[in-house]
Formats: structure tokens, C-alpha cells, sequence
């Protein structure tokens, strides 16, 4: 979903508070950032073991904020298209909360992938907020994918990017794609430094709902990422410290030319 191509929920609702406060100036107010929807995508998630002894697990709450129960069917798609799926039964207002997810709803012990959660229902709107850690050294060391707002998919006729992509002595930079799309889909990692020079191009060609994510080994110091799909694709780089292995989710930012 983009905002600017059909109206959002905060849309509604700031046409809304228009109706019962005629002098409120709408361009004053920043559009809240709607988190609650009946499809969301955790474009990366992880149970396994890493650089220096780490274990990356990943860690997911599910909010039902309605008065409806319902199922939430959650897929796990890997390198291979669809991995794992099971359903996770949600009560009026019900939180759940899972420390490896993949393990404890998947039984898995080593994978790794993108993960879509549906409700399949009018009114059946959740929340989902994710993150990835290891708890090596003294203390968890984490990547938060998702904290609530949607994250959105990158589409042909945007451009989109990341910024602050790092790779030296001291830090790698890993990027990702899940190809949300039922067809083959063509996707690139335009690499750029800070002065905007080209560095390198990494593509990739995807399978229908397939998942990959590589290290990137083009040096780089606070360059940027601009992403080039041919459909429906989420994108992201994980800039991570070597030492610690904590990272930064970088997900792609839309801007329509």
C-alpha cells in the first residue's frame, strides 16, 4: 500500500477532526503512523547461528486491538518460495509474544525468511512489531524490523532508498529482498557513496514469494542504496558491528519522481 496511491486510514481520520474542529489547520499536523492492518509483511527474520558465536533469534508481538476474535495465518518464505505456515488464533485484545518465533511457532531450528501475517477479514486489523537479536557478550545486542508502522513494499514506479550503508574494517552492510509478488521478479541494490557515485549494482532474480539476503563487499563510508525492481518487492540493508554483531534495519524510503 502507498499513501499517495489511495487515501490512508489517517486521511479519514484527519478529515474527520476537520468536521468537529473547523479551525484547525490540517497542514499543521503530522499524519499519525497507522500500524494496525489485516496484511502485514516482517520482510526478514532469523533463528540462526552467527559470526563469534551468536545466535540471532527473532522476537514478535501480535496485538489484536478489536472486539472481533479471529486466526492470523502467518507464512514464512525463504529462499525457496513458501516455507511454513500455521495459524495463530487471536482473542478480543489479546497480545501475544514470542522470544524465537520461528522456532516456537514454525519448530524451527535453523532458518531464516520473510514472514506475512493475514487475517483475512473485514475489521480484523492487528499489530505487529519485530526485532532481531543475539544475546552474545554482556548483554542483547538487537535489530528492530518492524515498531509498528507499516512497512511498505517498493514498486516500479518509485524510487526508493537506504541510507547510511557502511562497509569497512570494522562493519558490514547485508541487503535484502523478498519478492512479494505471485511472478519472477527482477530486483537491483544500486550502491552509492555519499557524493553520489555509483559503486556497484547487485541484482538478483527472484522467484515468485522467494527470499534472499546477501552480504554486500563494496567498501563504502555512509553511502546510500537505491533499490530497482521490476515488481512488487520489499527491500532493506542491515548495517551491522562485527564485534557486537548489533545492526541497523535500514528499510527503503519511497519517493515518487
Amino acid at each position: 500500500m502507498k499513501k499517495s496511491l489511495r487515501p490512508s486510514c489517517a486521511a479519514v481520520i484527519g478529515t474527520a477532526a476537520l468536521l468537529f474542529n473547523p479551525i484547525a489547520n490540517a497542514a499543521s499536523r503530522p499524519e499519525p503512523l497507522v500500524g494496525a492492518f489485516s496484511r502485514i509483511v516482517i520482510p526478514t527474520s532469523a533463528n540462526v547461528a552467527g559470526v563469534g558465536g551468536s545466535q540471532f533469534r527473532t522476537k514478535v508481538a501480535i496485538l489484536n486491538a478489536t472486539t472481533q476474535s479471529y486466526n492470523i495465518q502467518v507464512t514464512l518464505f525463504s529462499t525457496g518460495g513458501q516455507l511454513a505456515t500455521a495459524s495463530i488464533p487471536m482473542a478480543s485484545k489479546q497480545l501475544r509474544n514470542y522470544e524465537n518465533f520461528l522456532a516456537d511457532v514454525f519448530n524451527i531450528g535453523s532458518g531464516f525468511g520473510a514472514l506475512v501475517f493475514e487475517s483475512g477479514g473485514t475489521g480484523r486489523d492487528f499489530i505487529v512489531t519485530s526485532e532481531v537479536y543475539n544475546d552474545i557478550g554482556q548483554g542483547r545486542y538487537k535489530t528492530v524490523v518492524s515498531a509498528g508502522p507499516l512497512l511498505e513494499n517498493a514498486l516500479p514506479e518509485f524510487d526508493s532508498y537506504s541510507l547510511g550503508i557502511l562497509v569497512d574494517d570494522n562493519t558490514r552492510t547485508n541487503i535484502g529482498f523478498y519478492n512479494d509478488s505471485n511472478e519472477s521478479n527482477a530486483v537491483s541494490a544500486e550502491v552509492y557513496d555519499a557524493a553520489g557515485v555509483l559503486l556497484t549494482t547487485v541484482p538478483a532474480t527472484l522467484a515468485p514469494k522467494a527470499w534472499s539476503q546477501v552480504s554486500l563487499s563494496q567498501r563504502v563510508t555512509n553511502g546510500f542504496i537505491r533499490w530497482r525492481v521490476q515488481g512488487s518487492a520489499y527491500c532493506w540493508a542491515v548495517v551491522v558491528d562485527n564485534k557486537s554483531a548489533d545492526g541497523t534495519f535500514l528499510p527503503a524510503a519511497d519517493f515518487l519522481p
